[in-house]
C-alpha cells in the first residue's frame, strides 16, 4: 500500500514559495516569528491575494513601508527585511473582505520585484536563519534572566487584561532565546521602529539586547507613573 503523504508544513511551504512570495505591505508593521497578528484585508488586490493564499499554500509577507506616504502608492520602497506568515485562521464576508489571524513562520530578505502578472505585488525571497554564539542557544541563558525579570516586573505594573501576566508565565517556561525575545518584542515594543531593528536583527544576542532595552525603558516609564506610548 503506497504511503499517504500530507501537506508540506508551514515551513517547507515557506521555502518554495519565496519563489515568488507574496506581500502585502503595511506602514508600521513587524511580525515577528511565532507570533499572531490579526488584519482585517479589504483593498481589492489583497482580497485578491489572501484568496490566492488560501487556495494555495496559505502564505504571504508583510513588509513594512519604508514611508507613511507609501501607502497612498501604487508600489512603494519596502524595507526588504520583513516576517513571512502562514493564516492560520480566517473569517470571509459576504463582500469578500477578510478578518486574519496569521503567525510569523521567519524573517525573510526581499530579492528581485517579479514582473506583474497579479493585481498583488510578489518578490523572490531568502529565508534569515538566526546567527548564534559560539556556544549556541545555552551560551545566552543568563542573558535571558534579566528579560524574564524585567517581564515579571512589567506584569506587576500592568492590568491582568494586558495579557503580560500570560506573557511572564510563557517566558519562564520557554528555553529558546530566539523565539523569547520575539514573544516579548511582540508583546511589548509598540515603537514600529523599534520592532523593526529587532525583526531585522540576526544575531540573537544582539536581538536579547535590543528587547532588554526597549522593555526596560517601558518599566521605567511606567515606574514614574507614566503610561508607555501606544
Amino acid at each position: 500500500m503506497a504511503e499517504r503523504i500530507g501537506p508540506p508544513s508551514p515551513r517547507a511551504a515557506l521555502a518554495r514559495a519565496c519563489a515568488a512570495l507574496k506581500v502585502f505591505p503595511l506602514h508600521g508593521v513587524a511580525v515577528l516569528p511565532g507570533t499572531p497578528t490579526p488584519f482585517h484585508i479589504f483593498e481589492p488586490r489583497y482580497k485578491a491575494l489572501v484568496e490566492e493564499a488560501l487556495a494555495t499554500d496559505r502564505i504571504l509577507a508583510v513588509p513594512a513601508l519604508l514611508t507613511k506616504e507609501g501607502a497612498k502608492q501604487l508600489h512603494p520602497p519596502l524595507h526588504p527585511v520583513c516576517g513571512a506568515c502562514v493564516i492560520e485562521q480566517e473569517e470571509r464576508y459576504p463582500d469578500g473582505r477578510f478578518d486574519l489571524v496569521v503567525r510569523g513562520l521567519a524573517r525573510v530578505r526581499l530579492g528581485p520585484e517579479l514582473a506583474p502578472r497579479r493585481m498583488y505585488r510578489e518578490f523572490q525571497a531568502q529565508i534569515l536563519e538566526d546567527v548564534w554564539p559560539a556556544g549556541g542557544p545555552a551560551a545566552l541563558a543568563g542573558a535571558l534572566e534579566p528579560l524574564r525579570q524585567l517581564v515579571y516586573e512589567l506584569a506587576q505594573r500592568l492590568p491582568p487584561e494586558s495579557g503580560v501576566a500570560a506573557l511572564a508565565e510563557a517566558v519562564a517556561q520557554m528555553r529558546d532565546p530566539s523565539s523569547i525575545a520575539d514573544l516579548v518584542a511582540a508583546a511589548a515594543v509598540s515603537e514600529p521602529e523599534a520592532r523593526q531593528r529587532v525583526l531585522e536583527e540576526l544575531d540573537v544576542a544582539r536581538r536579547l539586547e535590543l528587547v532588554l532595552e526597549e522593555v526596560a525603558g517601558v518599566v521605567l516609564v511606567l515606574s514614574k507613573g507614566k503610561r508607555p506610548s501606544a
